[in-house]
């Protein structure tokens, strides 16, 4: 799967769009083929079906039919008086009276056969008083009959039931007293004897049906030879078949036999004789019994060849136009997507002067719009980087020159001259130190961003500085979290807020001020705030200023030139939604917080 996959990956686009258009509609017309060939022929098989259960009604109906005629040929005797008295006798008074009874009863057999023409079925009266009657007994020859005592020993006879005079319906196969002295039967008519008076039980009257008689019907009511009928009792056992061999037969595949015996009709697919067959089947009202047809399906006749073959002629069709529509559209895509490749290409080489044409207005022409509009706005953004970039330069000289300009060098010099002039000899060493490493860090590094704590170190140096300046002014301390000491800042950052504080907040102050420095982690960004107990200020003003909706000036109160400096500075780095907040604090003091994204030595590589 992965070699497949990796080899498609390899395709060009033409050629993925062409296979991929084979696979979404030939694929699916393939598959719609042959599920309307499977429609097709199941509809066919299930109307084939259909007629065969049709069939097999019809010979049910003509069973039943023999059935009822059966009845009415036993009613016969079963109800005539005359004949129920002779056979009720268990003796006659003489040889003679016995021989008038027989005679009179012989006549009784050729009235039947007279009213009965029809009916060509041996009839067998069985009495207890071991006197035996037939139809085919006109004294002529001997004819063995079976004992009837035997008989009463048999399963079967136990169901007849004394309390009933209907007909019971019996494979020939179940008796094997009545096999003794015929076996030519299919199935046996069975019904007790009784007397009409007094309800005594007789004896029985059986009818024997031959098997050639209910193959007649079979064969009467299939349309084909390959059509093969078979009767079935409760047990799979077949009784007799348009197929001879299977006389006598059981159905041995269990699956088989669940299906025939656990539904009233219906049909299913078999193998017969180790071939594939489609087997029918409904039951016998009467007797329970299954009638079955079977018929190899080699022989079945299909009704759908004709549709088959228009299926498959649309199919080919449709084929056809599938093919031909996806190699348009794998070149109707394709080739503007080359074009636009080609074009990006040359935009990679820096040409930026490169214009797809919009040939179209679907998708592609937008695609060709849009990406015009994306190279004029690339090159927007170079120049407006250009200019950006130029104007932080300018911003970082401003803050250089508003750290090192000389008024601030003056100041500094003469408080340093006071110091020595005062034989303050240590004092004036520490402040000429931190002046060396102020202007050191400031005039040799070139980086733009560096760590919190070299930002710290230059803001004590400074701080040192201006606490020997306005001696007794101010009190300061810087508060640097750990976890935030190597995150970086773009430099001359918190200097410009501090000397705010200095310059503007204690001005109008009688006591000692406090200027507290800290850097901490707020979420994923640096917060560094600076904080005094000054006078304050107008945070109208200053905030109009921040936000660049005022232009920054020198009072008295604040200074906003290098604070807004130093805001711009990190909009452009860091964007609009960083930079410099200022509110008042509870002492009426100015807090200045200065919020810029957590990046660290690493990640300022990375993005370079």
């Amino acid at each position: 799967m992965g070699k497949i996959k990796k080899k498609f990956q390899n395709l060009r686009l033409g050629q993925k769009i062409l296979l991929s258009n084979l696979v979404l509609f030939v694929l699916p017309c393939m598959v719609l083929m042959l599920l309307l060939f499977h429609l097709v022929q199941t509809g066919a098989n299930e109307r084939l079906n259909s007629s065969k259960l049709v069939i097999l009604n019809q010979i049910d109906r003509n069973m039943e039919d023999m059935f009822q005629d059966i009845v009415s040929y036993t009613n016969y005797f079963y109800c005539n008086r005359e004949l129920n008295r002779l056979i009720s006798l268990r003796e006659f008074r003489s040889p003679y009276e016995e021989l008038v009874a027989k005679k009179n009863i012989c006549s009784y057999f050729k009235e039947s056969r007279a009213i009965y023409s029809n009916m060509d079925y041996n009839l067998r009266l069985l009495c207890d008083s071991g006197r035996n009657y037939s139809v085919e007994d006109d004294g002529s020859e001997y004819v063995d009959y079976p004992v009837l005592k035997e008989l009463e020993q048999e399963p079967w006879y136990q169901k007849l039931g004394e309390n009933t005079s209907s007909i019971k319906y019996i494979p020939a196969y179940v008796s094997s007293e009545f096999q003794k002295t015929e076996d030519n039967s299919a199935m046996r008519a069975v019904r007790l004897l009784k007397n009409l008076n007094s309800g005594r039980v007789l004896g029985i009257m059986e009818v024997n049906i031959p098997r050639k008689q209910v193959e007649d019907i079979f064969r009467g009511g299939v349309e084909k030879e390959s059509q093969q009928v078979f009767l079935m009792d409760k047990t799979g056992k077949i009784l007799c078949s348009t197929e001879e061999s299977l006389v006598e037969q059981s159905v041995e595949n269990g699956e088989y036999l669940k299906k025939l015996t656990g539904f009233d009709h219906g049909y299913f697919k078999a193998k017969m004789n180790g071939r594939p067959a489609q087997i029918s089947f409904v039951t016998n009202e009467t007797t329970g019994w299954k009638l079955v047809m079977y018929e190899e399906e080699k022989e079945a006749v299909w009704a759908g060849n004709r549709i088959f073959v228009m299926i498959l002629l649309v199919a080919s069709v449709y084929v056809l136009l599938a093919v031909i529509m996806s190699v348009y559209n794998s070149r109707y895509i394709s080739r503007p997507v080359q074009k636009l490749k080609a074009d990006m290409k040359n935009v990679y080489r820096g040409d930026l002067t490169v214009r797809t044409p919009v040939e179209t207005n679907d998708e592609f022409g937008q695609l060709s719009m849009q990406f015009n509009q994306m190279i004029g706005r690339i090159e927007e953004l170079i120049v407006r980087l250009e200019q950006e970039e130029e104007e932080k330069r300018g911003l970082e000289m401003q803050a250089l020159q508003a750290q090192i300009n000389p008024h601030f060098l003056y100041n500094t010099l003469a408080s340093i001259r006071f110091l020595v002039e005062m034989d303050m000899a240590e004092q004036a060493d520490q402040c000429l130190l931190a002046l060396a490493k102020l202007l050191r860090r400031t005039y040799s590094d070139k980086r733009e961003c560096i760590p919190v704590t070299e930002e710290m170190e230059s803001l004590k140096n400074y701080l040192v500085l201006m606490e020997n300046r306005y001696q007794d002014t101010f009190v300061w301390n810087i508060e640097v979290s750990g976890k935030v000491k190597d995150w970086l800042i773009p430099k001359i950052s918190v200097q410009p807020l501090v000397e705010n504080a200095i310059a503007h907040g204690f001005c109008q102050k009688e006591d000692t001020g406090h200027i507290l420095i800290r850097a901490e982690a707020e979420g994923e960004n640096l917060l560094l705030r600076v904080e005094d107990d000054g006078s304050g200020g107008d945070l109208e003003y200053i905030r109009r200023v921040l936000d660049g909706r005022e232009e920054a000036r020198s009072n008295e109160q604040f200074s906003g030139i290098g604070i807004r400096n130093v805001q711009k500075r990190l909009q452009i780095i860091y964007g609009e939604e960083y930079g410099i907040s200022a509110e008042h604090t509870h002492k009426g003091g100015m807090r200045f917080d200065i919020r810029i994204p957590c990046r660290t030595r690493s990640e300022e590589h990375t993005s370079e």
